[in-house]
């Protein structure tokens, strides 16, 4: 794996252990330093990404992209109850392809954000 790709993959362990974003920031810099001078790949240096991060407390910080997958969940939930108000309650009746259409449109959404977050928490942290 290349630094670059070392360092997303311990950007995002690390955001999966609360870590706050200035700790994963001060750590990202340090290791890509000991990477360019070293001229180690990340698992030689400091072993696989998840261990790594592994060693360092875990925070209570939650992430930009965990708070996107809390968003799909929440999508998920308000779009089926609102499916069921309208169904049970109002007796809207969408049919066959309605419902389809709109069950499709939640898993897309849905499937997006989730996407979405974890691509957030690969990113890497504007330089200081």
């Amino acid at each position: 794996m290349s630094s670059q790709e070392y360092l997303k993959a311990l950007a995002y362990e690390l955001r999966q252990r609360k870590v706050n974003e200035d700790m994963v920031s001060s750590t990202l810099q340090e290791v890509s330093s000991h990477l360019a001078e070293s001229g180690e790949s990340g698992e030689a240096a400091f072993g696989q990404p998840k261990d790594y991060a592994a060693s360092f407390p875990a925070g209570t910080t939650t992430s930009r992209g965990a708070r996107v997958g809390n968003l799909a969940g929440l999508v998920v939930i308000a779009t089926l109850a609102a499916y069921l108000v309208l169904r049970g309650t109002l007796d809207v009746s969408f049919g066959i392809s309605g419902t389809l259409a709109y069950f499709s449109a939640v898993v897309a959404v849905t499937a997006a954000l989730i996407v979405a977050g974890q691509r957030m928490d690969r990113h890497l942290p504007d330089p200081r």
